[in-house]
């Protein structure tokens, strides 16, 4: 075969798959443009804003990012990491422990519901447990001042069998006494304690009246029955009291 025919043909196949190579680029742009425009990211649906804010309330209220826990979720925590030592105790000596614990808290329990019992029987019972407080059983008695009449109203009571009443007027009577003696100053606003507070250490007679007022508010205010013996007891303390400020004096 000639030299230039050969160049001919291999020109024309050269051109025949540059023309395929065109043709097959064109068509993948042309598909290319073709994708659908829905791929785009702007054409994604948005959460509005009022999700958004919801969401972001209830992480930050969930316990796990609270930047606070409760004294119940702190011990809960602390609970659920403690590792509790193991002691080789001998035997019996748990029981014992476990024993003791459990008789105490029994106590406990008994002494607070006594208590409970005893403060609804004070409130059932106010004219009692108020009376003989010193304030006066009746109008002449309040506008008894004297320390002496004081002590003779008292006196009276007791004869008549009313304890409760000649205890109330014996603290009164003793504090007026008290009070001319300048020991103290009396005022029917102050309370027992008050009074007890303001008695002087040094003087003679201190720990006397603290104790009268300790057995009066027993007697008084504690719900007990106030008998003979402890009004004479109550009046042979009162009159040591005043013997010795007078010693003192």
């Amino acid at each position: 075969m000639p030299f230039g025919s050969i160049n001919v043909t291999s020109r024309i196949r050269i051109s025949a798959a540059m023309i395929v190579i065109t043709l097959g680029i064109a068509a993948i742009g042309g598909l290319c443009s073709a994708a659908p425009a829905s791929s785009s990211p702007a054409d994604y649906p948005r959460t509005d804003t009022e999700t958004i804010k919801a969401c972001t309330r209830e992480i930050v209220a969930s316990p796990r990012f609270a930047p606070r826990i409760t004294l119940r979720q702190w011990l809960v925590q602390k609970l659920g990491r403690w590792d509790p030592p193991e002691v080789d105790l001998p035997e019996g000596v748990g029981t014992f422990f476990v024993t003791v614990v459990t008789v105490w808290c029994l106590l406990t329990l008994v002494a607070i519901l006594a208590h409970l019992v005893w403060t609804i029987w004070l409130f059932a019972h106010p004219a009692r447990a108020r009376a003989g407080d010193g304030s006066g059983r009746d109008s002449e008695a309040r506008e008894i001042t004297s320390p002496d009449e004081l002590w003779l109203h008292s006196q009276r009571l007791a004869q008549s069998g009313e304890f409760r009443g000649a205890v109330g007027f014996l603290l009164v009577a003793l504090l007026r006494r008290l009070e001319t003696m300048k020991v103290l100053h009396f005022h029917k606003s102050k309370t027992n304690g008050e009074y007890v507070r303001e008695y002087p250490s040094h003087r003679a007679g201190c720990r006397e009246f603290a104790q009268f007022v300790v057995t009066f508010e027993r007697s008084i205010y504690g719900g007990l029955e106030v008998r003979g013996q402890t009004y004479d007891a109550m009046n042979s303390l009162a009159k040591r009291i005043i013997g010795d400020v007078s010693k003192d004096a």
